[in-house]
C-alpha cells in the first residue's frame, strides 16, 4: 500500500498513574499536517553476545523511536500542552497581545499524538489508515526568521518528539494503525482513542 497523502494532526495530553499511560483527556489538533516521519529504534543497538555471536535481541528495544512533523502552524493550546507553558495576556501602553513568558521551569507533557495518512493500493485510493502513537514526548522547536523579499519562503515549524513504548505504555499499544474505509472514520477513531 503506498503512501498518496497525510491530513490533520492530532494530540491529547496523556494521563500518568505511576509512571504509566491509563487514558486521555480529549483530541486537540494540533496544526495542519506538512509531512510526518518515525524513525524507529534500532534492535541492533543492545544485542547480548554469547560463544562469539549474538545469542539474544531485546525485543522491547523495537517499541519506539523519533517522531518528526512538519506543521503549517503550531497552535497556541499545543505550543502550551506540548511544552508546558501558559499562555498570558499582557498590556503595554495602550496595547494588549497575548502569548507565553519562558521562565525555564517549563516540564513538557507527555501527549498521544495520531494523523491520518491516505493511501492506494491496486488503484483504489479508498484507504485511510489512522496512525496513532500513544506517548510522546516533544522538544521544542527551533525559531528560524526571515525577511520577505521578492517572493516569500515559507518558514514552518519542525518539531521532534520521542515515542516510547514498553512499559510507560502500559496495556496500550505504542503504535497502532490501522485502515478505514473514509477519512471520517479514520478521525472518528482517533477521537474515540484519546476520549476523556
Amino acid at each position: 500500500m503506498a503512501g498518496i497523502g497525510l491530513y490533520g494532526v492530532y494530540y491529547s495530553k496523556a494521563t500518568i498513574a505511576d509512571g504509566i499511560v491509563t487514558g486521555y483527556n480529549g483530541v486537540k489538533t494540533m496544526g495542519k499536517a506538512i509531512s510526518a516521519s518515525f524513525e524507529p529504534m534500532d534492535v541492533d543497538d543492545n544485542p547480548l553476545y554469547a560463544n562469539n555471536g549474538i545469542a539474544e535481541r531485546d525485543a522491547a528495544a523495537a517499541a519506539g523511536g523519533t517522531l518528526t512533523l512538519t506543521l503549517d502552524r503550531l497552535t497556541q493550546d499545543a505550543y502550551a500542552d506540548l511544552f508546558g507553558l501558559t499562555e498570558a495576556e499582557e498590556t503595554a501602553g495602550q496595547v494588549t497581545g497575548s502569548g507565553f513568558n519562558y521562565t525555564g521551569n517549563e516540564v513538557a507533557n507527555p501527549v498521544g499524538v495520531a494523523f491520518v495518512r491516505w493511501a492506494q493500493e491496486d488503484g483504489s485510493r479508498a484507504h485511510h489508515q489512522a496512525v496513532i502513537y500513544s506517548y510522546v514526548m516533544f522538544s521544542a522547536p527551533s525559531d528560524e526568521y526571515q525577511t520577505m523579499g521578492e517572493s516569500v519562503e515559507w518558514q514552518t515549524p519542525e518539531i521532534e518528539g520521542t515515542v516510547s513504548g514498553g512499559s510507560v505504555t502500559g496495556v496500550k499499544p505504542w503504535k497502532k494503525v490501522f485502515d478505514f474505509a473514509t477519512q471520517e472514520d479514520a478521525i472518528a477513531f482517533i477521537t474515540a482513542y484519546f476520549a476523556a
